[in-house]
């Protein structure tokens, strides 16, 4: 019997209520997940075995490749094969559509013909100097991407990160119904950096717009240093999303490495109180993810899974 024969055993959702609960990582390949002790032998060199190992133990993951480069929709068709009918993802908006540079040389050979060759070989741009029709190729091939998943019911939410220490800007929410013709056709989830997009009259009109769009508001868990926003709970969709970054504050540094800003593992009161927090946004809710980003070291994955014993040990 080989790897691939072997009966499958799938991690669900959990149910609080009328709502599901989904426990992932955001991203099931990176560097320290993949060193780590998650992935047994003989797995941590194949991709399909990986993310058939990781439906085991989680119901829902975050693609986070997908902002860093664009990807073709014949791997979502792939991951849809390896993975079972419950599972979800979580993509990532490729930079250029949440004003965060690229490098033109990571996009597909057909996009990048389209930039003039100063641009193509000038090193990261953001979108703002990018012309019109290549931006758009970048929105359409984005889109291609996630209608794989969206049309076989497994595209769990398509996450608008907006750039770290940016403040409340109308602009960002102007760009945002400019490309509304995408964006209606996903349950979007927006994660804001920086505290003052929560400051008095930003709030309401911050939290108003995700309230008449539809889109939920991404609750962070994060260091509270300087501008990085507070871990306030608010449901604007029956869609809610918590993202575990650790709270290390080097987060906030110059040119810190992810490995660095990323590297904080949660004890474990401090998810049992994320816990009491989750079955409370459950009520307002239909559905809920739990993703843990604070991926140095695997400890995404600890965390993740002593969140589910936590909650499976609460259920009974």
């Amino acid at each position: 019997m080989t790897l691939f024969d072997q009966p499958p055993v799938t991690a669900l959702p959990l149910r609080r209520g009328e709502c599901d609960v989904f426990v992932g990582t955001c991203s099931w390949a990176d560097r320290g997940m993949v060193s780590s002790d998650f992935y047994p032998p003989g797995t941590k060199t194949n991709a399909r075995a990986r993310l058939e190992h990781y439906t085991t133990a989680f119901p829902a993951v975050e693609v986070d490749a997908a902002y860093h480069a664009l990807q073709p929709p014949e791997r979502a068709r792939n991951w849809l094969e390896w993975t079972p009918p419950s599972f979800r993802f979580g993509v990532k908006a490729f930079a250029w559509m949440t004003g965060h540079e690229s490098d033109p040389k990571r996009l597909p050979k057909g996009i990048a013909s389209l930039l003039p060759a100063k641009l193509r070989e000038g090193g990261p741009l953001r979108a703002d100097r990018v012309p019109e029709e290549v931006l758009t190729a970048a929105w359409d091939h984005f889109a291609g991407f996630t209608k794989v998943l969206g049309d076989a019911r497994r595209l769990g939410y398509v996450l608008f990160q907006f750039p770290k220490g940016k403040g409340f800007s109308e602009e960002m929410l102007g760009y945002m119904d400019e490309w509304r013709p995408y964006l209606r056709g996903w349950p979007v989830a927006v994660e804001i950096r920086h505290k003052d997009w929560l400051y008095e009259r930003n709030r309401d009109a911050f939290l108003g717009y995700l309230r008449e769009h539809g889109y939920a508001y991404v609750i962070p868990d994060i260091a509270q240093t300087r501008y990085l926003p507070p871990p306030d709970v608010e449901a604007t969709s029956d869609l809610s999303v918590v993202r575990f970054h650790g709270r290390n504050p080097a987060l906030v540094e110059r040119r810190v490495s992810t490995d660095r800003a990323y590297d904080y593992l949660y004890s474990r009161e401090e998810l049992e109180e994320w816990a009491g927090e989750a079955d409370r946004i459950a009520a307002r809710v239909r559905t809920l993810y739990l993703m843990f980003n604070n991926h140095a070291r695997g400890q995404a994955a600890r965390n993740g899974r002593e969140m589910v014993e936590i909650l499976e040990s609460e259920s009974r």
